[in-house]
């Protein structure tokens, strides 16, 4: 159970996620192995979307990124590379626009995988 929740924390949740990701792919080497190309290339595809959905969002809103509405640049904070934490306080006033930010570069990003999954 230790090992479990040791996978399932943040900061290692994407390495369990790969893991998973990795063995279905070996299981389907192992049931068939003439779609493994097939879905590496369909996998391939959708995350080409998601990155050129995300580039799209910040081209079509430069000015508009979701941490344009924190207290300080985040970037410059101290300490940033050592703590990785991203608990960084939202400008007084601009909650909403900041949850809006957020959703539209959600929503962005999943038109452009939804419009190339369709298009498989």
């Amino acid at each position: 159970m230790g090992f479990c929740r040791f996978l399932l924390h943040p900061r290692w949740r994407l390495l369990f996620f790969g893991l998973v990701a990795l063995g279905l792919q070996v299981l389907l080497l192992l049931v068939s192995p003439v779609q493994a190309p097939v879905v590496l290339y369909k996998l391939a595809l959708v995350m080409l979307a998601a990155i050129l959905g995300m580039f799209f969002d910040v081209a079509a809103f430069p000015f508009a990124a979701p941490d344009s509405y924190l207290d300080d640049d985040w970037k410059r904070a101290p300490g940033v590379p050592q703590s990785r934490c991203a608990d960084f306080p939202i400008a007084v006033g601009y909650r909403w626009p900041f949850v809006m930010a957020c959703l539209r570069r959600a929503l962005v990003v999943a038109a452009c995988v939804v419009a190339v999954s369709v298009g498989l």
